[in-house]
């Protein structure tokens, strides 16, 4: 799943950028992360902040209440989510543009995401109905921030059943600092005695999702979007400006 490795790294870069948070702010969300919850959480329509944390799975719920309540305020959920695509298409706009195979990380992504089902998946449902940038480097960013969001709904479902909560994952994949990014305050349940179920809920969404490239794509088109993957996260770490 290397492909899906670097889309997800590429898309984390976009999400917790400076630049993204102040792109928020210029639209109107005082709080960065109001205009965070509203933009990704947008596509599911005038929600409560209820179901909205039922979705964002892993994150405190009581925090996604906050956030979804004060950033759908601003401009709405459709308004809101329209926003932040506009901001990931600038963001593959800028920083994607010089990045080798930009048009067929699009051409192959969006082979996955016409044939990937929509079942029990409400995040990447709601975002593989956006319209895509005509851009090739804005295109591409897009789609992979849709099938990060597919690989992100199937990880729920997965942990979802695997009796291990958000906090103990969190804690098994990053520690407290980690843990606290999400809205989770301690005293954090540190999950030692399921490490190997977790372990488990990563192999079942990594084969998951590698059958799901795997339907949709010949090998040698997987092997060309890894490598056109990749090659386009090495673009992001060298030219987008380092946090902080």
């Amino acid at each position: 799943m290397t492909a899906g490795a670097a889309m997800g790294e590429a898309i984390g870069i976009f999400m917790l950028h400076p630049e993204t948070f102040a792109g928020s702010i210029a639209a109107g969300y005082q709080n960065p992360f109001a205009g965070y919850v509203a933009g990704r959480g947008g596509v599911l329509g005038e929600a409560t902040g209820t179901t909205v944390a039922s979705i964002f799975a892993i994150f405190e719920p009581n925090f996604i209440r906050a956030m979804w309540d004060e950033g759908r305020a601003v401009r709405g959920a459709a308004g809101a989510a329209q926003v932040y695509w506009d901001q990931a298409a600038e963001f593959g706009r800028k920083y994607l543009a010089a990045a080798p195979g930009a048009d067929r990380i699009a051409a192959l992504g969006e082979k996955i995401i016409a044939a990937a089902p929509i079942v029990g998946l409400p995040m990447y449902a709601g975002w593989r109905e956006m319209p895509l940038a005509s851009e090739a480097p804005a295109r591409a960013l897009q789609v992979m921030f849709v099938l990060r969001e597919l690989r992100a709904d199937v990880h729920f479902n997965v942990l979802a059943n695997s009796g291990i909560t958000p906090v103990e994952a969190h804690m098994l994949h990053g520690g407290r600092d980690y843990t606290a990014m999400f809205g989770w305050t301690e005293p954090f349940a540190d999950g030692a005695d399921k490490t190997d179920r977790y372990a488990a809920v990563e192999e079942a969404t990594n084969r998951r999702m590698a059958a799901v490239f795997d339907a949709a794509l010949q090998l040698d088109e997987a092997e060309e979007l890894a490598r056109f993957s990749a090659a386009a996260l090495d673009r992001l770490r060298v030219n987008v400006p380092p946090a902080g």
